[in-house]
């Protein structure tokens, strides 16, 4: 039951106090949370990246609901779905996977091969629209993985891509 009371304590947190800032342990526990996430076919269809600084905080609040949010926490985690699904993608996961395991590479080519005759074929914004579903997986449990940690957080959806992108 420790999960379930770990998210009873989380809230989305409406202020921040600028001058406390989140541990590097921490923040390193969190991003690696979401590395874990059991996401489709293990791909890990994301990358998070970690925004501790200043400047680059304030431009991304620009456009969100709440930017006083953005701007005094300690660290924003941008989710960042994969815009296509490439054999070379899936071929570098697989390898780092059996790498990691032990195993020989092409351990998996049967089922590599299978997911890339689906995910390969699909359209631009299917691709976009499952690689974000993905990014939700790992966001999930980098949540919970703060919550764990008594780490105040506050999801926030509706960045502008482009400047996202630009920063």
């Amino acid at each position: 039951m420790a999960l379930i009371d770990d998210l009873k304590w989380r809230y989305a947190a409406k202020q921040y106090d600028p001058t406390k800032k989140v541990s590097q342990e921490n923040v390193d526990k969190i991003v690696e949370a979401a590395r874990l996430a059991p996401t489709s076919s293990g791909l890990q269809q994301f990358r998070v990246l970690v925004v501790s600084n200043q400047e680059i905080k304030e431009k991304l609040s620009a456009k969100v609901l709440n930017p006083e949010v953005m701007i005094d926490c300690s660290h924003v985690l941008v989710f960042a779905a994969w815009d296509k699904y490439t054999a070379e993608r899936i071929d570098t996961i697989y390898n780092k996977t059996t790498d990691d395991r032990d195993l020989p590479r092409g351990r998996f080519d049967s089922y590599t091969d299978k997911i890339k005759g689906i995910y390969l074929n699909q359209s631009a914004e299917e691709n976009f629209e499952h690689t974000a579903r993905q990014s939700y997986i790992g966001f999930a449990m980098a949540i919970a993985q703060a919550a764990e940690l008594k780490v105040d957080t506050t999801p926030a959806e509706g960045f502008d891509n482009a400047l996202v992108d630009e920063s």
